[in-house]
């Protein structure tokens, strides 16, 4: 899922095949949360979380899933969706939010590069081009080489899902 600021103007790009696309299509609906932690990153994409890893937020007129572990959290509507043939575009109006905490992390090119090859597998998975996982293959080096141990875990956890 890929959140895309333009101007003042905040839309959401997603492809066809994830659970996220069904639940907007649904519920018109979703929660973005942020984390720094590569293995979360990972498991969250691939897999349905864990129940005790959720926290039910109650706010008028709604209740919504969020992470315990995320840093942050932002809930949305999506408004103005339009549908393509390979995915759908939404803008998406803020809700509500949440700071759980905040600290300064210095940039990890191991931690860029676990996104990057999550992006890359998820495309696999929808369509698999071989393409990708030379892409996976390529990101692979520099977490080996410039990742941490949660980094290095969060690949390992990768390629089960590939």
């Amino acid at each position: 899922m890929g959140i895309i600021r333009k101007q003042d103007t905040v839309l959401i790009r997603l492809f066809k095949g994830s659970k996220t696309y069904q639940n907007i299509m649904a519920e018109n609906f979703l929660v973005a949360n942020v984390t720094n932690d590569p293995v979360l990153f990972v498991k969250c994409t691939f897999s349905d979380i864990d129940p005790d890893d959720i926290e039910s937020i109650i706010s008028p007129g709604r209740e919504f899933p969020v992470l315990k572990a995320a840093q942050s959290w932002v809930a949305f509507e999506c408004i103005n969706t339009k549908i393509a043939p390979e995915a759908m575009i939404a803008e998406l109006r803020p809700l509500r939010g949440h700071v759980n905490s905040f600290y300064p992390k210095a940039p990890n090119r191991g931690f860029n590069a676990i996104i990057e090859a999550t992006i890359h597998a998820t495309r696999y998975k929808i369509d698999g081009e071989e393409k990708y996982l030379k892409l996976i293959k390529f990101y692979e080096d520099i977490i080996n080489k410039c990742g941490g141990e949660r980094e290095k875990e969060a690949l390992r956890l990768l390629h089960t899902f590939v």
